[in-house]
């Protein structure tokens, strides 16, 4: 059975445990490969991502993991890029001077849209008190407002930059079951994902099905949501799977919820970043857990 995650978080960013922890836990599941994938908003640094001061250390400690233990696991050195338009992207034009071996594409943050408030940025995924206060301070209230400009700049992003994979796509629900900004149901938010997901089709990007806010309790399901995933899946877009592990006890959290899910939407087969290319492996051959 094949058991993969590429996207992973350490003490080099906001995880809690060692680069070396998270290898002995991964080889302990029965992890075949791992992708480390530090938060990165190159050339800036934030009290969560990355500092520009140890890209050099974060590189060398992957790679010198990665042939301490290459007779057990494969091991792969990458970032979890931001977009923020014009402030930093998740583009290999920008992080080839690192040598990566992927590169996910994630939105956290939002810019603000009017120049008449001094709220900068809006944390989509912050705490719930966060979320709240961005959405009264830069968008007045107006959620569906809110949830277009995350959707448009995740099309912005996927157009325009190149990378491997499309990080925890539909992010923006992770504090919507609290705060009850939008309805999932509405046709106005279909015609968004249907858009999206157009757009990621034709990029030929993969998307992850990502597990880490159900380890974080944050959400009940995975992100993409089942009627996203069954929109990807009529348009052949590829999945892969990935917990977003923090710490290491949530390297392969929820693997069985997201296989489920990828077979209720149709998919027969999960991507893998292969030493060639990426790789398609019949679903019924990945592994859930050790």
């Amino acid at each position: 059975m094949r058991l993969a995650s590429y996207h992973i978080h350490t003490t080099f960013c906001d995880g809690l445990d060692t680069p070396e922890r998270m290898v002995k836990a991964a080889i302990k599941a029965k992890v075949q490969e791992l992708g480390f994938s530090a938060h990165s908003a190159w050339p800036l640094t934030t009290e969560w991502h990355l500092s520009t001061t140890r890209f050099a250390e974060y590189i060398d400690t992957v790679r010198s993991l990665q042939e301490k233990h290459k007779k057990r696991i494969r091991i792969l050195c990458g970032f979890e890029a931001d977009y923020i338009p014009g402030v930093t992207a998740p583009d290999s034009s920008i992080y080839k001077q690192f040598s990566p071996d992927y590169l996910i594409g994630s939105i956290h943050m939002l810019l603000s849209p009017s120049r008449k408030t001094s709220f900068g940025l809006w944390s989509v995924d912050g705490a719930v008190e966060d979320v709240a206060h961005g959405l009264a301070q830069v968008f007045r209230g107006n959620g569906k407002r809110a949830v277009q400009l995350y959707w448009h700049t995740v099309r912005e992003m996927v157009s325009s930059c190149d990378f491997d994979i499309v990080g925890h796509l539909d992010l923006i629900r992770k504090r919507n079951g609290v705060l009850h900004f939008f309805d999932e149901n509405e046709g106005w938010y279909k015609r968004e994902l249907a858009e999206t997901v157009r757009t990621i089709a034709r990029s030929g990007k993969i998307v992850e099905l990502n597990t880490g806010g159900m380890a974080r309790k944050a959400i009940d399901g995975l992100y993409p949501s089942d009627t996203l995933l069954s929109l990807l899946y009529k348009r052949n877009v590829p999945v892969t799977l990935s917990s977003d592990a923090h710490c290491a006890d949530d390297l392969v959290f929820g693997y069985d919820s997201a296989l489920a899910a990828a077979r209720r939407a149709g998919y027969q087969e999960i991507h893998f970043l292969g030493r060639d290319g990426i790789e398609a492996v019949k679903i019924d051959t990945v592994g859930s857990s050790s």
